[in-house]
């Protein structure tokens, strides 16, 4: 049966590669399948790791990508026809290939390269089977990034106090979503999610206080929950794995399960308890 309500649309992006988006995507949507809700992945970023951990059959994403869809003529490839398994019958999956490369490029110059996700969605009206669609997005600032921020409603913004280039990059990023902001009145920055942080490596924890007050300041919220650096995490990308499968009882899983719940609570205050 098809919900009346549409998905929530979710970007976790950051230009910076290795902050912890692909891991962020996988293991929350794991929880929240877990608890019964249906999510949806569009991987956007060529790299596929989100693909390559998730599909049940990798082979798939040569059959039926987010590609093969966006190439198509209007209506002739849906979203939700080429969803593909994963290893949880809640989670379905949009694969990317590395021909999102090659599209890309080709398409940058036009004038509608920025809306092709939204002109999808647009048409598939399945998705409404979904609680919940999330964005796995590339470590750039380019058209697939665009696309993703084009069709969501909230962006999450992962970010390890450990790396100082994450932080550097964060200006643009944030001139990058206000931009996009213009064109989609409903893109909101949910929060920043601190990631694989240790308070004894470098500058962490200094860090970490700098970025509570940069965006204390700018009145943007920080998520309550914060993801340590975990060697369990390793290991499960190691395996192809989300983390609740891997090691469902360490400290890891254990966080991510509380991010999920602290999402829930946050979403049942601006849809009226639309979750429980």
């Amino acid at each position: 049966m098809m919900h009346q309500d549409p998905p929530i649309y979710i970007t976790i992006g950051n230009r910076k590669g290795g902050v912890g988006k692909t891991t962020s995507v996988i293991n929350l949507a794991s929880y929240l399948a877990i608890l019964g809700k249906k999510v949806l992945i569009i991987d956007t970023d060529p790299q596929a790791n989100c693909s390559s951990i998730l599909l049940e059959d990798y082979d798939n994403r040569n059959d039926r990508s987010l590609i093969d869809a966006l190439e198509a003529p209007d209506g002739e490839i849906l979203l939700s026809d080429i969803a593909s398994d994963t290893y949880h019958p809640r989670i379905k999956i949009i694969p990317n290939t590395t021909r999102c490369m090659l599209w890309e490029r080709k398409i940058a110059k036009e004038s509608d390269a920025v809306i092709g996700i939204n002109r999808l969605i647009s048409q598939d009206r399945a998705l409404n089977n979904y609680d919940f669609v999330f964005f796995d997005t590339p470590p750039n600032l380019g058209v697939m990034m665009n696309n993703a921020l084009m069709a969501s409603d909230y962006v999450i913004i992962p970010i390890p106090p450990s790396d100082q280039f994450s932080l550097d990059g964060l200006a643009a990023y944030l001139d990058l979503i206000g931009g996009i902001r213009k064109h989609n009145d409903r893109l909101k920055l949910l929060a920043v999610l601190i990631t694989k942080y240790d308070p004894d490596w470098g500058n962490s924890a200094q860090n970490l206080n700098q970025i509570k007050i940069y965006f204390s300041q700018k009145g943007i919220s920080i998520f309550h929950t914060l993801i340590h650096n975990s060697p369990e995490i390793d290991m499960a990308h190691v395996e192809r794995k989300p983390i609740f499968v891997v090691s469902p009882k360490c400290l890891a899983a254990s966080e991510y399960s509380t991010l999920g719940k602290e999402l829930l609570e946050i979403f049942n205050v601006i849809y009226g308890k639309r979750f429980i």
